[in-house]
């Protein structure tokens, strides 16, 4: 078999799908095609810097590059394909999109196995038809319909076309999952990496031990409950809290609080090194359709290194509950970073060992497993159901 993968950009943020891939390109070949994007570009700053980015990635290198080209944010294999697809997001225009679809159809390899269709973005429908696919898997980890900087309208129509087109759709939350076609979709929740987080690793230098801290990492962007962290770290002047990862909102609120300290993104196998030395690492979602049907990946990460989690109140943390204290007021944050804080070290080592115990079963490697053994199930069935 072989897979084409739409995706975002390869190395940009080690999603779920690039997770999963990854353990599979020991046994099959993969082609990454790089974010087709979920809307048009605008005429600002941002925009003209993403398509800057792009065009400079395409146009200064190859459009397909192999493997050991490209930095890698997960440890392990790249693809061995790596397509930067010269195309206009979200297009709408019939000519554009068939342009879109000659360009990128000139990009591909030619068809050598069966061919596996990775769909992660619901813009990749327009693009199905050039693919000579033998099944097509929807693979869905948001709801789009609620994420920010997303095209709502054309998108909410690809991915019903999407749907229609899928074979199989992997959804990674039970939210998600009820949304799609009981008979072709299965839950597919995240993995995680447990050896590389739970392997020893050194205090980092940009953070201190002297006093109890807290932490989270991710993009800091409109999810997070700013008014709720300006009240903790208001009320524990004594507490350092952490936030590591591109700042993509505004943070005015948070900047001028002197025990709030932002740090830029880190390399993936970089933060077991982060959670190991944090006092607790904290999920401090609010409330809306997006977080309710989201499964991070973080929070088994958190686990596997065997730091204590606090996390608001969202059905992803349900099943790690006693595990994950959940808190749905500020009081109630505030008492568990405090009983997080007077841990013994006893206490915290028996913590982790739990922890460890309930995500035993959770790695990449099986989730990767159980998509392998659902495509050949598939695969199987339409082979029988087919005239001979």
């Amino acid at each position: 078999m072989e897979f084409i993968v739409f995706g975002e950009d390869w190395g940009r943020h080690p999603s779920s799908s690039q997770h999963i891939l990854t353990e599979l390109m020991g046994r099959y070949e993969v082609t990454w095609i790089n974010s087709i994007g979920l809307r048009q570009p605008k005429l600002n700053w941002r925009d003209i810097n993403r398509v800057r980015e792009k065009l400079y990635a395409t146009l200064g290198h190859r459009s397909q590059v192999k493997t050991g080209s490209t930095k890698k944010c997960i440890p392990g294999h790249a693809p061995a394909t790596i397509i930067k697809p010269l195309v206009w997001p979200v297009a709408q225009a019939p000519l554009i999109k068939k342009i879109n679809n000659a360009l990128l159809n000139m990009q591909l390899y030619r068809k050598q196995k069966r061919r596996i269709i990775w769909a992660a973005l619901p813009t990749a429908v327009d693009y199905l038809d050039i693919c000579d696919s033998d099944l097509v898997i929807y693979y869905c980890g948001d709801d789009f319909s609620s994420l920010a900087d997303v095209d709502h309208h054309y998108v909410t129509e690809m991915e019903k076309r999407l749907i229609h087109r899928a074979d199989i759709i992997l959804a990674c939350s039970p939210a998600l999952q009820n949304k799609f076609p009981a008979s072709k979709t299965w839950l597919l929740p995240h993995g995680v990496a447990s050896s590389q987080f739970a392997k020893p690793a050194s205090c980092p230098a940009d953070i201190s031990t002297n006093q109890p801290n807290i932490g989270f990492y991710g993009s800091i962007n409109n999810w997070l409950d700013q008014k709720l962290l300006v009240h903790l770290a208001t009320a524990r002047p004594g507490i350092n809290f952490y936030l590591v990862g591109p700042v993509n909102t505004d943070i005015t609120a948070l900047s001028h609080i002197p025990n709030i300290h932002f740090l830029p993104a880190k390399p993936h196998h970089q933060l077991a090194g982060y959670l190991q030395h944090w006092t607790a690492a904290i999920l401090p979602f609010i409330d809306n359709d997006q977080i309710r049907a989201c499964n991070p990946l973080k929070l088994r990460e958190y686990l596997a290194a065997g730091c204590p989690v606090i996390s608001a109140n969202f059905p992803a943390v349900h099943p790690y509950q006693p595990l994950v204290t959940t808190a749905t007021s500020p009081n109630e944050w505030l008492q568990a970073i405090d009983s997080y804080c007077q841990l013994s070290h006893s206490e915290r080592q028996a913590y982790a060992e739990q922890a460890s115990v309930r995500i035993a079963h959770e790695s990449w490697e099986n989730r990767a497993n159980a998509v392998i053994e659902l495509i050949n199930s598939k695969l199987m069935s339409e082979k029988t159901d087919s005239p001979s």
